[in-house]
């Protein structure tokens, strides 16, 4: 049932993306945008015997940055097929609604064997799925809409205390395997979940053998655990290391070397957990004003960690009245390690600063930025905590028409937790008409302008729309990558503005044959728009772009 509803609700959430479901996504350009044109190219490389590990026709003759890019092996395996299928817009939708009732199922299971009641599962699972973080990933990240696994490690583990059965040990390892097939930084987040949970274990669990030999079966379901997510790290390495594609593991995991002022932008503050959606449209502009102004530099994918009224006070209310040993120590300690681990690097406790965890793990990992992303084990805590104040309230209710009102925590979240109107979808077909009129001419490489913007937030999104429909019109492309540094940025300097002396001889030697520009990107860059430019020839305007051939 809660699978179900869960399902149904992601209809309504990410609606008309139903009625559209091979045009339009469930999110806006950018991260989105560039997760379907990955899926395109592994669906035309199947069919056309390409590798799906490098797209040949981006970044001609340059290079597109897609070698330094670490896939993982689940959406590979399984969005390959379903591209070359259905396509790869479908198959985009598919992996984003998918993630909110199998989110909600498992979450709904996990807390099941903590002992709540059925009821109050299934607004845990239902809260976890529905939470602004998890809906805001749904709109850019997708492969972080699917949390399953990590609430199923957890199902595993307790199963495993609760029976002793150590094949629930190798079950908990399977779903690590997979979300390290899944995500590596859910997979990051995931391992640190893990580890409270063993200590919690330690201290709070309940034992029917003797200390010893409790210890003993933990350590050697540790290990089956370790083992078994051990087999699946040879295949993630190939993916991760994507062999033929000109580049390197090593190479891909320096390429995304962050310094430490991004770790502080992207992290979280203690507040933020308190605050209304933003996206709410009941939200007074004034509250919304403020929360756009104390953005600190990040984005609402990363920082919309809302945990919510209603789960904030049923919470409360199981602190109080529900105190089972196990889940309420482990829902707490979740929530405390979540918190302190995604607070900036360098923190004030009392005017006083100090350095948080995250600068001490910088250390060690330092491709991984955005720390905010521990607001998963504070929802993960936050769930079991207001499941167990529901199970206390449904426990304290008469049968019949007393427990009616256990719907209105129900009701209460679909208020906090709503952000329609308006709708969050971005129709991709039918394709720009520019891109329609290239793609019934004669093969050459392709050139989009801007083709370096002083913004390199603007230049991600302009970037990941020029590779987008490239699956409509299937010339190659030239510097589309968003590099701020290296070979593919010096030579994108070097051709701006399109219309300086010497730039159209150097497309020329590139091969590049057909240059777009769009009109209103480029003045909002401080250029101008001349028409009449040596070594290219002005073809026509198309939907505010204006077309040249390389003379």
């Amino acid at each position: 049932m809660v699978f179900l509803i869960a399902t149904a609700l992601s209809l309504v959430v990410t609606f008309p993306v139903i009625l559209h479901f091979n045009q339009s996504i469930y999110g806006s350009p950018g991260d989105a945008t560039g997760g379907v044109t990955q899926f395109w190219w592994w669906g035309y490389a199947l069919l056309h015997g390409r590798s799906v590990f490098d797209n040949t026709l981006e970044g001609v003759p340059l290079g597109s940055g897609w070698d330094q890019i670490p896939f993982v092996v689940l959406p590979v395996l399984v969005f390959t097929p379903l591209s070359a299928l259905i396509g790869p817009i479908a198959s985009y939708n598919l992996l984003v609604l998918s993630g909110f009732p199998l989110t909600a199922w498992a979450m709904y299971l996990f807390v099941r064997k903590l002992g709540y009641s059925q009821l109050a599962c299934a607004f845990s699972g239902l809260a976890f799925a529905f939470a602004p973080y998890h809906v805001e990933k749904a709109q850019g990240h997708a492969y972080q809409t699917h949390l399953e696994f990590v609430a199923l490690a957890l199902y595993f583990l307790v199963a495993r205390n609760q029976t002793g059965r150590m094949r629930y040990a190798a079950f908990a390892g399977v779903t690590v395997g997979l979300e390290l097939w899944m995500d590596y930084s859910v997979f990051y987040v995931l391992g640190f979940g893990l580890a409270v949970f063993f200590v919690v274990s330690l201290l709070f669990a309940e034992r029917t053998v003797p200390f010893t030999q409790w210890l003993k079966q933990n350590v050697t379901a540790g290990v089956i655990m370790s083992a078994v997510t051990a087999l699946f790290v040879p295949l993630m390495l190939v993916f991760a290391h994507r062999p033929g594609s000109g580049g390197s593991l090593s190479g891909a995991i320096g390429s995304v070397h962050r310094d430490i002022g991004q770790l502080q932008v992207y992290s979280a503050r203690i507040y933020e957990y308190a605050l209304p959606w933003h996206a709410n449209p009941l939200l007074p502009n004034a509250i919304r004003a403020w929360e756009n102004a104390h953005l600190h530099d990040s984005n609402w994918t990363e920082s919309s960690l809302a945990v919510g009224y209603t789960v904030m006070a049923l919470a409360v209310v199981g602190l109080l009245l529900n105190r089972v040993r196990f889940p309420t120590a482990l829902a707490i300690a979740l929530v405390l390690v979540g918190a302190a681990l995604a607070e900036p690097p360098m923190a004030h406790l009392f005017g006083i600063p100090i350095k948080a965890p995250s600068y001490y793990l910088y250390q060690v990992v330092t491709f991984f930025r955005v720390y905010a992303r521990f607001v998963i084990l504070v929802l993960l805590g936050a769930m079991i905590l207001a499941a167990g104040g529901l199970t206390a309230l449904q426990s304290r209710l008469k049968p019949g028409r007393q427990q009616l009102l256990l719907v209105i925590p129900f009701l209460l979240l679909a208020i906090e937790f709503n952000n329609l109107p308006p709708t969050h979808t971005y129709a991709i077909l039918p394709a720009p008409a520019e891109y329609t009129w290239l793609a019934a001419q004669p093969p050459g490489i392709l050139i989009e302008y801007p083709a370096q913007s002083s913004v390199v937030q603007t230049q991600e999104v302009q970037v990941r729309q020029y590779e987008l429909y490239q699956m409509v019109h299937l010339h190659p492309t030239f510097l589309n990558e968003a590099a701020t540094d290296g070979p593919v940025a010096d030579a994108a300097l070097q051709l701006e503005p399109y219309y300086a002396p010497g730039v159209a001889d150097q497309l020329r030697n590139y091969g590049v044959r057909y240059v777009f520009v769009h009109r209103d990107d480029y003045v909002a860059d401080g250029w101008d728009l001349p028409e009449n430019v040596p070594g290219l020839t002005y073809v026509t305007t198309i939907n505010g772009v204006d077309i040249y051939t390389v003379s």
